[in-house]
């Protein structure tokens, strides 16, 4: 009865009117992110991710969004990257390599090349590396990403101001399970901690323990077969962790 009487007059504010969840989102491709944040990362924007250390796995973490934006764009970029970028496993992540575009270059510069590329339309993804911004350079990322319909994962060790005008900002820390992960700003209802789970990026040879001494080293070759994909791990070569 009370609800019937709310619908016939529009202008009585409810509670439950107070939050709406976002209809456009990007899969993160990790069910538990998707659920605590509403259906993935946003559309657009700057996404910033801190980090006690680069390398606890946080490209595992986003590659699935970025290669689902590379599907439909003409390039990704990764901007000063602390280490090299391993072309085969990022081809293994679903990246087409003649789409990429790596950055080797110093910070105020990476920065600029970023804008440009987002500015550009051709880049709907682009991952940054470096110290945490200032709230103009923040400012003007998170314009040329949302202007033009594009994602930017910024990922810093360090603490930025907790005011950026950015999009989302979560906290990570590396687990066993995988990414434990603090949203500290994001649009919407908070969410409490909760941890990604991320496969072992060395996962045991299973066959091994079927086999003894002599034919462990013919195992060893034949995994190498191209003609044996039963025998190949799936994990061939890591990223960062």
């Amino acid at each position: 009865m009370l609800d019937n009487l709310l619908a016939l007059h529009s202008g009585i504010w409810t509670a439950n009117r107070l939050y709406q969840p976002r209809t456009h989102s990007r899969p993160s491709g990790h069910a538990v992110l998707d659920e605590k944040l509403d259906g993935g990362w946003p559309e657009s924007g700057v996404v910033e991710l801190q980090l006690p250390c680069f390398g606890i796995g946080e490209l595992r973490l986003i590659l699935p969004a970025v290669a689902r934006g590379l599907k439909e764009s003409e390039l990704t970029v990764f901007a000063a990257p602390p280490g090299d970028l391993n072309p085969l496993a990022l081809c293994q992540a679903g990246l087409d390599l003649e789409k990429v575009i790596v950055l080797d270059t110093p910070a105020s510069s990476s920065l600029w090349c970023v804008e440009q590329a987002m500015k550009s339309g051709c880049c709907r993804t682009a991952v940054l590396w470096g110290d945490a911004l200032s709230v103009t350079q923040a400012r003007r990322l998170q314009l040329a990403a949302t202007e033009n319909d594009c994602l930017l994962f910024m990922l810093t060790h360090q603490k930025s101001v907790q005011g950026l005008p950015v999009s989302c900002r979560l906290s990570l820390t590396p687990t066993d399970e995988g990414i434990a992960v603090n949203v500290v700003k994001r649009r919407g209802l908070p969410v409490l901690p909760f941890t990604v789970p991320l496969a072992s990026v060395a996962p045991a040879f299973t066959l091994k323990s079927r086999v003894s001494g002599s034919d462990i080293a013919h195992l060893a070759a034949a995994s190498s077969d191209p003609a044996r994909p039963d025998l190949t791990p799936s994990n061939v070569v890591p990223l960062f962790r």
